[in-house]
C-alpha cells in the first residue's frame, strides 16, 4: 500500500522527483560502499569489508561469483610491507536459501604469510632472507586455505566446531603479489631478465611486464569444481567524496544545476587507489544438488530459488603481543568474533546512524529487523537534505518530503525483490538476495563490470538505489552518478580489473612547489 502510495506522489511531482533524485544521487553514491566507515574499522584496516558482489553466470545460471572486497585506499606506492594477505582473520562468504537468512552453505578463506627467521645480518650475507626490508626479498610467501561448510548448525562465527559438514576445498595456495614496479617485475617475479643500473639501459626500471596473464596464474581450483583468486586488484568503486565530508557540500552537477550548490566537477577519489579482493567461481550443484528451481522460469512470487548472500571477516577475540610472532607481532586466542561485515551497497555507510555503525559490523543480519528496522523506515538522510535547503531549493512540495522522511516500507519490500519474505528477524537483512533461476541485475544480486562499456558496471548501482529511496521503484531509472572505473573490468572470471602499479601509477603525485592557498575550482 504504501509502495503504491509512494509511487503516485511521484508521479503527480515527476519534475520535482527528477531534481530530488539528482541530490538523491549524489548523497547515496557518496555512501555506497563502505571505506571505513564505522570508527572501529579506523583501527582495524584488515576488517574493513568495503564491497560484496554476488551473481548466478548469465544464461545456464550454472556459477555463482562471489566477490568481496577490503583492507581499502591502498595507494600502489606505498608498498613496502604493504597491502598483503591478512593474517588471523577468517573471511567468509555466507548463503542462505528461500526466506530464511540462516547459513546453509558458507564458504571461508583464511591466510597465513611466512618468513623463515634469519640471524642478525653480516657482511657477507646474500641478497635475500629475513633480513631485508622490503618483503618481496624476504622469499617470504603468501598462502590462503579455503573451507566449504554446509549446514552449520547456527551463525556463530566458529562454525567448525558447532555442526555442518566440513571440507576443505583447497589449501596452501599461492596468493597473488602486488604490483610493485618493473625490478620486482624481473628480479622477484621472473617476468623478464634484468639489466641493471650499469648496463646503462632503463628499462628494467621503468617498463612493467606484470600483466594480466600473470595475475591469470593465480587463478586456481577448487575440488569442487570451482575457482579461486585472492590478491591486490584496482578498487572498482568511483565515489565523488570530498564534498561529503564537508557536511554534504555537493556540487550543481549533482543537484540540477542549482545556483546555491558549490562549482562542477565532482572528483572519483578512489581512482588510482587498489584493494584486496578474493573472488570465487562456485559451481551452482554446491548449493543446489538436485538442480535450480524451475531454471530459466521467473515465478514472481517463488523464494524456492532465492539465496541470501552476505560476506563476513572474523578473528579470535583475544589478542595478545607476542615478538616471536614476526608476521603480525599477535597471538590470537579464544573464539572467534565477527567484527566486520557487508552486503548491501549502502547499509551501513548510509542508513544505520553512527552510534550504531559498530554494532552493525559485529552482529549478524539475522537481528537487523530489530536493530536496524527503523534506519531503513526512517531515512536520516531525508532529514538532513531537509536542514540544508536541498529540497526548498529544488522546490519539492513539503507533503512530498514527508513522504520520503517514511515510513518507508516500499525501500525494505524492493530489496526483498518484492517476494513474499518475512520483515522480521531471521528472513529480512542486509543481504544480497538472488533469484538464482534467472540472470542477476541488481537489485536481484550485484555484478562487478558487465556493462556497455568495458569500465562500466553492469548497472549503475547508485542510480538503482536512488530511485528506490526516491520512487519506491529500484528499475525507475532516475538519476545518474559516476558511472566509469579508472581500469576496465574484465569479462570472464575474476572480472576485477589488475592493480595500479606501485611505481609508475597509482594516486600519488608531485607535491611542489607547495600551493599557498586553497585555489578555487
Amino acid at each position: 500500500m504504501l509502495q503504491n502510495s509512494t509511487t503516485s506522489i511521484w508521479k503527480r511531482f515527476s519534475k520535482v522527483a527528477i531534481s530530488a533524485a539528482l541530490f538523491a544521487a549524489a548523497v547515496t553514491t557518496t555512501y555506497g560502499s563502505s571505506h571505513r566507515e564505522a570508527l572501529a574499522i579506523l583501527n582495524e584496516p584488515c576488517a574493513d569489508n568495503t564491497d560484496t558482489y554476488a551473481w548466478v553466470a548469465p544464461g545456464a545460471h550454472d556459477k555463482l561469483y562471489l566477490i568481496m572486497n577490503f583492507n581499502p585506499l591502498h595507494e600502489p606506492g606505498q608498498g613496502n610491507q604493504g597491502l598483503r594477505a591478512c593474517n588471523g582473520y577468517r573471511y567468509e562468504f555466507h548463503i542462505g536459501m528461500g526466506t530464511s537468512l540462516k547459513d546453509r552453505v558458507l564458504y571461508r578463506v583464511e591466510f597465513t604469510n611466512n618468513i623463515n627467521p634469519a640471524k642478525a645480518p653480516g657482511p657477507n650475507d646474500a641478497l635475500g632472507g629475513g633480513n631485508e626490508i622490503l618483503w618481496q626479498l624476504t622469499g617470504g610467501t603468501e598462502k590462503m586455505k579455503i573451507t566449504r561448510i554446509v549446514g552449520s548448525a547456527d551463525n556463530n562465527s566458529d562454525r567448525a566446531a558447532r555442526g555442518g559438514n566440513v571440507t576443505v576445498l583447497a589449501d596452501n595456495l599461492n596468493v597473488l603479489p602486488n604490483n610493485h614496479g618493473p625490478q620486482t617485475d624481473r628480479l622477484v617475479y621472473g617476468l623478464g631478465p634484468f639489466k641493471g643500473y650499469d648496463s646503462g639501459d632503463p628499462t628494467s626500471r621503468e617498463v612493467g611486464l606484470y600483466d594480466q596473464a600473470f595475475v591469470d596464474r593465480f587463478i586456481q581450483p577448487l575440488s569442487n569444481g570451482g575457482r579461486i583468486i585472492a590478491g591486490q586488484f584496482d578498487d572498482p568503486y568511483q565515489l565523488d567524496e570530498k564534498g561529503i565530508f564537508d557536511l554534504v557540500n555537493l556540487n550543481r552537477d549533482d543537484l540540477g544545476g542549482i545556483s546555491g550548490a558549490r562549482r562542477p566537477p565532482g572528483k572519483d577519489i578512489f581512482t588510482g587507489f587498489n584493494i584486496f579482493s578474493i573472488a570465487m567461481e562456485i559451481p551452482m550443484t554446491d548449493i543446489f544438488p538436485a538442480g535450480i528451481p524451475h531454471n530459466g522460469v521467473l515465478q514472481a512470487t517463488s523464494t524456492d530459488s532465492l539465496l541470501r548472500v552476505w560476506s563476513s571477516i572474523s578473528r579470535q577475540q583475544t589478542q595478545t603481543l607476542d615478538i616471536t610472532n614476526i608476521i603480525t607481532g599477535l597471538k590470537g586466542s579464544g573464539d572467534f568474533a565477527q567484527v566486520g561485515r557487508n552486503a548491501l551497497p549502502l547499509f551501513d555507510a548510509g542508513l544505520v546512524g553512527t552510534q550504531r555503525q559498530i554494532v552493525y559490523l559485529r552482529s549478524s543480519p539475522m537481528n537487523d529487523v530489530t536493530n536496524f528496522g527503523a534506519d531503513i523506515l526512517y531515512p536520516v538522510l531525508v532529514r538532513d537534505a531537509d536542514a540544508l535547503g536541498i529540497y526548498k531549493a529544488l522546490g519539492v512540495p513539503a507533503a512530498s518530503v514527508a513522504a520520503l522522511r517514511g515510513p518507508r516500507l516500499d525501500i525494505i519490500n524492493a530489496i526483498n525483490l518484492g517476494r513474499p519474505i518475512p520483515i522480521e528477524d531471521g528472513s529480512t537483512g542486509d543481504v544480497l538476495t538472488i533469484d538464482a533461476s534467472i540472470d542477476s541485475s541488481f537489485p536481484n544480486g550485484r555484478r562487478l563490470g558487465g556493462g556497455t562499456a568495458p569500465n562500466r558496471h553492469q548497472v549503475n548501482v547508485n542510480t538503482v538505489l536512488i530511485s528506490l529511496i526516491v520512487a519506491g521503484n529500484p528499475n525507475a531509472g532516475l538519476a545518474k552518478g559516476t558511472e566509469v572505473n579508472d581500469k576496465n573490468f574484465l569479462s570472464r572470471f575474476p572480472f576485477l580489473a589488475p592493480a595500479h602499479q606501485g611505481l609508475l601509477q597509482g594516486h600519488g603525485g608531485v607535491n611542489t612547489p607547495p600551493v599557498p592557498d586553497i585555489p578555487l575550482p
